[in-house]
Parts: structure tokens; C-alpha cells; sequence
């Protein structure tokens, strides 16, 4: 008796589901990308139960024809392409031919255009009626995995599901600021995403949904070539978070998971910002479809790109050579200073140069009114609020928020004439070399500055060292082209680099300073391609962070006034890797804080 056996198609068909449909926000994510697809400049999400009970998308795109209604949900039935070419140019969003045969496979599918409609009940055969939506396509799935409940079971409460569709429905929206995207949840409108005329617009409009973000603190970056353009909404270095959740890579307008341009982007803002941080960014990569391949994932989620070491160099360079710099300033607020607790008594003290007006509350002082020998001090009763306890609560965090950091341009601030008196007052936290130098206070951080001045003075001096033990090291294709043709870059750096065989490299000689970085030089080999100054650039940038004052390292007077010789001679104040290591404090306004007035 025969044991192998030909499965029945709807079995079939459910298996091959399970790997495009796991849960309803899989079936939005298909559905939005056909109408993507169609060419619609409005479409809307309407879920129902989390997406269980129903989930239609519904567009204004160029529908779909009655004779081709009943192929739609047909096994690998599409109108994206025709032949295996086609998959290396793709355009389109969708191309398998397996979303709408699949969710008819787990759920009761209707799908309506043109006048016309398409309904199968878990089958693969459907029915054909008269009626319906008259311009564009309304898809609705309904009772998902209700014929299978045992993967229904693995489905989370309808709260969270929704939730799902909804981050689904914000990634695809991301990408697209020419359609008006409308969310609906249980018959409320959630979201509306409205067309916007800049990519900036559309992405800071959901940054900012539900959230405290504010659109001054991103900035718009771009760039591009024959082959890739790039684009980046980014934030500006003191806006940040402790993971990287928040950075996004769109690839030809698909979220694709990336880690190595996730790298880029973290690569790109360096010591800009403080260790273990990252930026919010969305980024978006514009490729010749050539160069790039989706058909790696069901969800397509994945993508493989064929010169992605380019890529990553580009998003870095961008960043560190655009994100705006600026040098933080501590101002003060003077619009939250007058605040008064209705329960007090008063203080008053005054001397030759300082006025002081201050007010402390009545809890814990008798009433009766206290006599102090000093004619400067008196105590004066005033009506008694129960409500004190808070307002000294609303005071006590106002407080905290008297002194808030700003930014300006650093052409603002860094004007320091090099003849003019530095006079240096001491180190704080084993981190700030603290100064003073035109009615100024000068924080600089001990580590990027030093890291700044080695750095400037390695690009004066190549000293070459052989290799005991040459150092062999595997590349992608994309860098091995690179070094097949511009090796020549790194040996004017004295970097001796000779090719073994195909994408096997050998180092066997390096600058004297970077002996002891040889690893961190080999894989700056690895992944970096651009020009002879951006090469230089990096390279140094590696030596000089290695070899300089590390945060923690006590330094002594003469050598942090040497150091902040050399600081005040930059015509920049940034490290190698692009970040302002200065905070300045002006007298003014440090008088201000505290209510002293020339």
C-alpha cells in the first residue's frame, strides 16, 4: 500500500498559509501593500474585534475586473510579474501571488470592485454576485482561523491584536506621504494620516502621535547618486533613547529588519551621543531594484542587497558630515520663577550687591509671628490653605526645571580669541575639565577633546611598522572590489594590504601608532569603502580614541591647561566622531539662576 500521498488542496493550501498568515496584522499588511499597489491615494483600515471577527481594507485604486475576481484567490495568481526576471526589477509592493489565497484559506474572504463580488468561505472556489463597491476594492476577512482552533488559540486578547494592526497600518503608512491613510477600530477612527507634500511631514506626523517628540528637535537629511538615493528623519543629538527600537529602515518603501544599517545609523552619529544611546530615525533607501532582493521571506521582512557595504558607508557619511552640530548653552527660565505657595512667610535679606526675595512654608512654624535680633530678617503671618502640600509639590518640581540646557550654532559661542586669558578652575567627575575665559564657564570633556588633538596631530606624522605575522581577513564581494581597485588608499596611510585570493586579504604593515589597534583597523577594512579622506578620517579616528584620556583618569593642572591650550586653537570643538564635546555657562545667566543682578 502506497504511504506517500497527495495532500487535499485546501490542507494544502492551510499549511502554506501558516507561513503568510500567522495573525490579522499579517493580513493588513498584505492587503495594504495590494492597495499600495492599485495605485490608491486613500486607504483605510477597518478592524473589528482585533481583527478576528473582521478586517477590511478598503482603497479608491484602479479595482479589480469581474473575470478576474474569481482568480484572486487562486494558489500563485498575481498581476505583479510573469516570468523569473521579473523578480530582480521588481516595483511593486506585492509580487508571490499568495496573500489573498492564503486569508481565504483561514478566514470567510469577500473581496468587491468595480460593482462585483468575490466571496469563498474557507475554500478554494468561491461565488460570484452582482453588487458592491463601485470604484476602487474593499477586502474584508472575516472569522479568522475560525476552521482551525487551535492556531486561533495562539491569538492574543482582541486588544492586542488591534494593536498590531495598527503598528502595521504606521509602518506602511511611513513611507507613502502621498496617500491619506484612515485607521478605524471598532467602528472609531483611530488614526487619520492625511497627504502631506514631504516625506519629513509624514514621518514626524506619526513620531509625534503618541508621544512627547517635538517636530523642531529632527532634522531632514538626504542624499544620493545614479543608483541609491537615501533620506533620513532624524533627531538632533540630544534627543535620544536607550535602545535601538527606534530607528527604522524602509528599503524601495518595504520596513525590512537590517542590523547592519540599524549599525549605520549608530555608526553615523558616533560620540555625538552618550554611550548607550541611540537616535529616533527613519530611514529610507530608494535602490535600483537590481541591486536588491525581497524574495528571501514570506512577510518580506528580509532583503538581501548587493552592495549594502556601500549603503552603509553612505548613511554613516551622511550623518556624521550633515546632522547639524551645535554646542549646548545653559540658559535659564525666567518665565517659571515668580512662583509663589499661597501659605507662607517671608524672608527678606539684603546686602551691598545682592537682593534676594524668598518664601518657605508655614508647615512646622508656630503661628505667632517670631522676632529675629537682625533688622534684615522679619517673619510675617499670612492665612493659612490646606492646600499647600501640593502647590509645594507643583513649586519643588518647578524648581528642578529652572535650569534647562538649550543649544545654539556654534558659530555663536566659539569665537575665542586664542590671546585671551584661559584660566583653568578644575575637574569635575573624573570627566569635565572645568575653565573660565570671557565671562564664560567652559565644560569640555577630557576624553573627546584629547581624542580631537591626537587626532590632529596623527595626520602629521606616518610612520610605517612591519608585521612579525602577516594578518589575513575575509571580505564581502562588495569590499573586495573596492580593494581590488583602491587598495593604493591605504597604503599612502601605511597600511600594507596585498589580496591572497579571491575575498581573502592580507595586512603586513601598519603606522607605528596603530599597532596596538591592529584588530580595530582590520575591520575598518572590512566595512569601509569612500574616499581617501574619509578613509583618513576614520582610520585616525580609531587610533585617537584608543589612545587618549579616558573618562575616569585624573590629569593633573599643567597638563589639563596644555590640553585646553590646544582645545581653544580648534577651529571645530567636535571628536573624530563628529560629537561637540563643549558646554558652555555664561556669567549673565548663571547670576540669573540665582537672583544676583550686576
Amino acid at each position: 500500500m502506497a504511504k506517500i500521498k497527495v495532500l487535499d488542496r485546501l490542507v494544502a493550501a492551510r499549511i502554506a498559509a501558516g507561513e503568510v498568515i500567522d495573525r490579522p496584522a499579517a493580513i493588513a499588511r498584505e492587503l495594504i501593500d495590494n492597495s499600495i499597489d492599485a495605485k490608491a491615494s486613500e486607504i483605510s483600515v477597518d478592524v473589528r474585534g482585533g481583527g478576528i471577527e473582521s478586517l477590511s481594507v478598503i482603497d479608491n485604486g484602479c479595482g479589480i475586473d469581474k473575470e478576474d475576481l474569481p482568480l484572486t484567490t487562486q494558489p500563485h495568481a498575481t498581476s505583479k510579474i510573469s516570468m523569473i526576471d521579473d523578480l530582480y526589477h521588481l516595483n511593486t509592493m506585492g509580487f508571490r501571488g499568495e496573500a489573498l489565497y492564503s486569508i481565504s484559506s483561514v478566514s470567510k474572504l469577500s473581496i468587491s470592485s468595480n460593482g462585483w463580488t468575490y466571496t469563498t468561505d474557507g475554500s478554494i472556489d468561491g461565488e460570484l454576485s452582482k453588487g458592491g463597491c463601485e470604484k476602487g476594492t474593499r477586502i474584508t476577512s472575516e472569522n479568522l482561523f475560525g476552521a482551525l482552533p487551535v492556531r486561533r488559540s495562539f491569538l492574543k486578547r482582541d486588544s492586542s491584536e488591534a494593536q498590531l494592526i495598527k503598528n502595521t497600518f504606521i509602518s506602511k503608512a511611513m513611507a507613502f506621504e502621498a496617500i491619506h491613510f484612515k485607521y478605524y477600530q471598532d467602528g472609531a477612527l483611530k488614526v487619520d494620516l492625511p497627504i502631506r507634500n514631504t516625506l519629513k511631514d509624514r514621518v514626524l506626523d506619526i513620531l509625534t502621535l503618541d508621544s512627547k517628540l517635538n517636530r523642531a528637535d529632527f532634522t531632514y537629511l538626504e542624499s544620493e547618486n545614479s543608483i541609491y538615493k537615501i533620506r533620513l528623519v532624524t533627531s538632533l543629538p540630544f534627543l535620544h533613547r536607550s535602545d535601538r527600537s527606534a530607528i527604522k529602515i524602509y528599503v524601495n518603501g518595504r520596513a525590512v529588519e537590517e542590523f547592519s544599517l540599524v549599525q549605520a545609523v549608530s555608526y553615523g552619529y558616533g560620540e555625538t551621543l552618550p554611550g548607550g544611546s541611540f537616535p529616533y530615525t527613519v530611514a529610507f533607501i530608494d535602490e535600483d531594484p537590481e541591486l536588491v532582493d525581497f524574495n528571501i521571506h514570506p512577510a518580506k521582512k528580509e532583503v538581501k542587497i548587493r552592495n549594502r557595504a556601500e549603503i552603509h558607508h553612505a548613511i554613516s557619511s551622511l550623518i556624521s558630515q550633515k546632522l547639524p552640530k551645535t554646542i549646548p548653552t545653559i540658559k535659564s527660565n525666567e518665565e517659571e520663577l515668580p512662583l509663589v505657595p499661597v501659605a507662607t512667610k517671608k524672608v527678606a535679606f539684603e546686602d551691598k550687591e545682592f537682593v534676594y526675595n524668598q518664601t518657605i512654608s508655614q508647615e512646622g512654624i508656630k503661628k505667632e509671628s517670631v522676632e529675629i535680633n537682625s533688622p534684615r530678617i522679619t517673619y510675617q503671618d499670612s492665612p493659612r490653605d490646606n492646600s499647600w502640600l501640593e502647590k509645594a509639590k507643583n513649586l519643588s518640581s518647578k524648581k528642578r526645571d529652572i535650569v534647562k540646557p538649550s543649544t545654539v550654532k556654534k558659530e555663536d559661542v566659539w569665537n575665542i580669541e586664542v590671546k585671551k586669558e584661559i584660566k583653568y578652575i578644575g575637574q569635575a567627575f573624573k570627566l569635565f575639565l572645568i575653565c573660565e575665559c570671557d565671562s564664560r564657564l567652559y565644560l569640555v570633556d577630557q576624553h573627546a577633546a584629547h581624542e580631537r588633538v591626537i587626532f590632529n596631530e596623527l595626520r602629521e606624522q606616518k610612520t610605517v611598522q612591519k608585521l612579525l605575522l602577516p594578518n589575513e581577513f575575509e571580505v564581502d564581494s562588495d569590499i573586495d572590489l573596492f580593494l581590488s581597485e583602491h587598495s593604493d588608499v591605504y597604503t599612502q596611510f601605511g597600511i600594507a594590504l596585498s589580496k591572497k585570493e579571491d575575498k581573502l586579504w592580507t595586512i603586513t604593515a601598519l603606522p607605528a601608532l596603530a599597532l596596538s589597534y591592529e584588530k580595530e583597523v582590520v575591520e575598518l577594512i572590512k566595512t569601509k569603502v569612500g574616499s581617501d579622506s574619509e578613509i583618513e578620517a576614520a582610520l585616525y579616528a580609531i587610533i585617537a580614541c584608543k589612545a587618549a584620556i579616558k573618562a575616569g583618569d585624573e590629569i593633573d593642572k599643567y597638563s589639563a591647561e596644555a590640553l585646553l591650550e590646544k582645545v581653544f586653537e580648534l577651529e571645530d570643538p567636535a571628536c573624530p566622531h563628529g560629537r561637540t564635546f563643549i558646554i558652555t555657562l555664561e556669567e549673565e545667566e548663571l547670576r540669573k539662576m540665582v537672583g544676583r543682578t550686576k
